[in-house]
């Protein structure tokens, strides 16, 4: 686990504080959508977060962990306000995957591997499967899909988003 610590706003702590109240007792069966909710709010989940959380569900702190560990689309270390996912599964690897990687990585100033941007505004990741391999290779900015997508398109899509 992490040792960095999220620091909230006035308004995000609040909007933890009254989304935590709805979630107050409800158990693990609202695990999954009580750590989407609050990552919404905070982008990513802190150890004094996931205590809170824990303490809220009346859960084991090790199940959240666990469950934050086990899903890929669950942070416990800070990401970039912008997510950018490039798949690379057969079919996308195949169509290309690398290259529209490569170009991501060039254009954002980040490892291929994936990364955050020195401003924190854009984070690359590259996903084993993001389900749309009949339009290989697939990209996602945020929560929009972009299929078919050629590393000559990557300046123009991430441009937009800039």
């Amino acid at each position: 686990m992490t040792t960095t610590t999220l620091t909230l706003t006035q308004p995000q702590l609040l909007a933890v504080q009254e989304l935590l109240a709805r979630y107050r007792h409800k158990g693990s069966a609202e695990l999954l959508p009580c750590l989407h909710d609050v990552q919404a709010i905070t982008g990513w989940l802190d150890a004094a977060i996931c205590t809170e959380i824990s303490r809220t569900l009346n859960v084991p702190l090790v199940q959240v962990h666990e469950v934050i560990e086990f899903y890929a689309l669950f942070y416990n270390e800070p990401v970039g306000k912008r997510m950018v996912r490039v798949c690379d599964d057969l079919a996308c690897f195949l169509a290309g995957s690398q290259e529209v990687v490569r170009a991501c990585a060039n254009r954002l100033g980040v490892d291929e591997h994936g990364g955050t941007t020195a401003d924190g505004e854009f984070t690359l990741e590259v996903h084993p499967c993001l389900g749309r391999c009949e339009q290989a290779p697939y990209l996602m900015i945020d929560h929009e899909g972009h299929g078919n997508v050629k590393p000559e398109q990557v300046d123009e899509l991430l441009g937009e988003k800039r």
